[in-house]
């Protein structure tokens, strides 16, 4: 598998805080799972500032790629075991844990029979072993409720930081944090893993 790095441009910010991510949605969703081997969403993207591999080595930078590819994964087939496994134990989002968002997914995953997301990341931080990354990312979550009605952003997130820890040899989130907002359906403001 090879992941691509682009840089974030000013215009790939603008576009996803001004909503225009929102017009490309409305032709979302092309790919599909075919066979055995999952196909992403040819809307899924992951733009990650070059910098990251350089700082991280190729090993780790790969590693942190594939926990995000594999979220992805989980959330496009609706395998909520699947994506629940990637969060800590220890996972915390101001006033949510890992037992509130699996019942978010929950939720998302009734509702929403096709989902796909986009996002734009740069490396902030990370721990002198490398076992502790933190990524400040902005994005979107799309999904469509009723294939007649067509997609929606479900969340959106604007320099949110992705707290990411190596646990028994595998990369889990820890928290996520960042500008508190009122979210679709939560009680609680919450960004659901990405």
């Amino acid at each position: 598998m090879t992941f691509h790095i682009n840089r974030v441009s000013t215009i790939n910010r603008l576009a996803i805080m001004c909503g225009a991510p929102i017009l490309i949605a409305v032709s979302l969703f092309t790919g599909v799972a075919s066979g055995e081997e999952h196909r992403f969403s040819d809307k899924y993207s992951m733009e990650v500032d070059p910098a990251a591999k350089q700082k991280l080595g190729e090993q780790t930078f790969n590693e942190v790629m594939m926990f995000f590819h594999a979220a992805e994964k989980a959330i496009e087939t609706k395998d909520l075991e699947a994506l629940m496994e990637l969060y800590s134990e220890n996972y915390s989002d101001g006033e949510h844990d890992k037992k509130s968002a699996r019942q978010i997914w929950e939720k998302i995953f009734a509702t929403f029979d096709i989902m796909a997301t986009r996002h734009n990341m740069k490396l902030e931080k990370m721990s002198p072993d490398k076992n502790m990354v933190v990524f400040q990312c902005s994005g979107l979550l799309l999904g469509v409720p009723d294939l007649k009605k067509g997609p929606i952003t479900i969340d959106n997130w604007t320099k949110q930081d992705h707290v990411l820890v190596k646990e028994a040899g595998k990369w889990k989130l820890i928290g996520t944090y960042g500008p508190e907002r009122k979210r679709l359906w939560f009680d609680k403001p919450m960004h659901p893993l990405f």
